[in-house]
């Protein structure tokens, strides 16, 4: 399949789809800094341009990009947090696809959703693998909770409904969507019966609105639509927001299968505005996302086929931006809550994107810090540390998650 042209004035600032790109040489710790200062020491990377229908767009040059630097993971996130989930039999989870909303942690794993409090307290499964009512069959894309009104929303791969339970995971019954989502998340104010919505395009489709805010009876009240972010009829691309944890106003972007120059959007509450793109010169998947106060840009490796219907793309060292000051560089977090380890692209999966979220058992935690140990050559007191963490760690115990708020 042949990529579409960009058809707006964007497409013009824009130039061809960029190969994947890495850091050029090894971690450069950046010490003890805030977010700031860190970045003060890092190069300008991105240009202002003024757009013509107001407002600017941040455009990033990745060879600007200095040498590789080391982010403290607490210099990022506020609130950090280690929390090892109760390991009563019910509550135990393998690997699966994590949300931070609402005061919970919410697990997807071996085909049902358990949901815990930042405590690790297991609060019950949020309904039950079937195709009945509140049930479902496949994995959920989006979870969003309104703790205030004692409720969880569930969206699901190609949904006509939002399905809702109570703060327990009983079902509480489905509120018809005014689009159809392929691929999508939402925001919900419960008291006022109103939902926010983002969605993922398919091309030709009926429902061709990118946002679109409707009641609880499924009447749409506004739409944005904006035909060059549609994407072919394929579940591969992913549609990338933080709707779900911004009081008003997010950011929306497309990581594209087939790559086409683009960029990260911000919704004003009318429109759609391009606020960060990169200047590219080669072909290759790409995506952009915003992580709390900064930008971030990515690209990503060749496909790698691991079943028979199955791919995986390997992410390279995201380039994170602080829009502000335009300075910025290809960037690994060290997660020194734990210890000097380090992580490399993985973490910007996240289901939250505006959380750092990391869940794993205590026996893959235990081996990570081992070969971080060896690779690092890591001694002294911050040896002390880790060998500290590591004794309290169990392989028979539940999962660990960490998170924190990107600042």
């Amino acid at each position: 399949m042949k990529g579409r042209a960009v058809k707006s004035a964007l497409g013009l600032l824009l130039a061809a789809m960029a190969a994947a790109c890495g850091a050029k040489s090894d971690n450069i710790s950046v010490g003890d800094a805030s977010p700031l200062s860190a970045f003060d020491r890092m190069p300008v990377v991105a240009d202002r341009v003024e757009m013509p229908g107001g407002g600017d767009l941040v455009v990033v040059h990745p060879e600007r990009s200095g040498d590789k630097v080391t982010l403290k993971l607490s210099d990022l996130a506020d609130d950090l947090r280690i929390v090892r989930l109760e390991n009563a039999d019910e509550a135990l989870i393998g690997a699966g696809q994590t949300w931070i909303t609402g005061g919970r942690i919410i697990v997807y794993s071996d085909g049902v959703v358990k949901q815990f409090d930042f405590e690790g307290k297991y609060l019950g499964q949020i309904g039950a693998r079937g195709n009945g009512p509140g049930e479902y069959s496949i994995a959920p894309y989006d979870f969003y909770v309104d703790a205030d009104a004692g409720r969880i929303y569930m969206v699901q791969y190609g949904a006509t409904k939002l399905m809702s339970y109570n703060s327990d995971g009983t079902f509480a019954g489905d509120i018809p969507l005014a689009r159809e989502m392929p691929k999508g998340a939402v925001r919900v104010d419960t008291e006022r019966r109103r939902i926010t919505a983002v969605s993922m395009c398919f091309e030709g489709s009926k429902s061709r609105d990118e946002v679109w805010e409707q009641d609880f009876d499924g009447n749409l009240l506004s739409s944005v639509s904006m035909p060059w972010l549609e994407v072919p009829m394929d579940f591969s691309n992913e549609v990338m927001s933080d709707i779900g944890s911004r009081a008003e106003g997010f950011s929306y972007s497309v990581l594209r299968w087939e790559p086409q120059a683009d960029s990260l959007y911000a919704y004003d509450g009318s429109r759609l505005r391009p606020v960060f793109t990169a200047s590219l010169n080669k072909e290759g998947i790409h995506c952009y996302s915003r992580f709390g106060s900064l930008y971030m840009f990515v690209s990503y490796g060749a496909p790698e086929q691991v079943s028979e219907n199955s791919y995986v793309v390997p992410a390279n060292t995201p380039l994170l931006v602080d829009p502000v000051s335009l300075r910025g560089g290809f960037c690994d977090i060290m997660v020194d809550c734990i210890g000097e380890v380090r992580l490399g692209g993985s973490w910007i999966n996240s289901k939250s994107p505006d959380y750092f979220v990391m869940n794993s058992s205590p026996g893959a935690i235990s081996s990570w810090i081992d070969k971080s140990i060896e690779k690092y050559d890591i001694s002294g007191d911050e040896l002390k540390k880790l060998k500290d963490f590591q004794t309290t760690l169990d392989e028979d115990d539940n999962n660990i998650v960490i998170f924190g708020r990107w600042k």
